[in-house]
């Protein structure tokens, strides 16, 4: 008697963002940019990342399913990172509402 085969469960978590940031200050970045922050509907991940800078502390970037949608060069302090996890949120938004446009323009009836 054969045992059927089953399947493996095939799930992706999506609309995730994933925190990569290394310091104190990526950290903080991060923490600006979801704190009470609802992104539009979306089924990818968003990654914020960051690498060290000889010439400005830190670089911190923002992917979308490996497209970078954001890229700014952070000091060593705290000083603007409102303004730029603000900067950074619009420069999501307005991606995903473009991603999502291009896609219902390929919608297939």
């Amino acid at each position: 008697m054969a045992i059927p085969a089953r399947a493996e469960p095939n799930f992706e978590i999506g609309g995730l963002i994933v925190d990569q940031t290394l310091s104190p200050i990526g950290h903080r970045f991060y923490e600006e940019l979801t704190s009470g922050w609802e992104p539009a509907r979306y089924d990818g991940s968003i990654t914020v990342h960051e690498r060290p800078d000889i010439f400005a502390g830190n670089i911190i970037w923002v992917e979308i399913d490996e497209t970078i949608v954001f890229q700014e060069r952070m000091g060593t302090r705290v000083t603007g990172i409102e303004e730029k996890a603000a900067l950074a949120r619009k420069q999501i938004e307005t991606y995903l509402l473009f991603e999502q446009e291009s896609l219902q323009g390929l919608e297939v009836y």
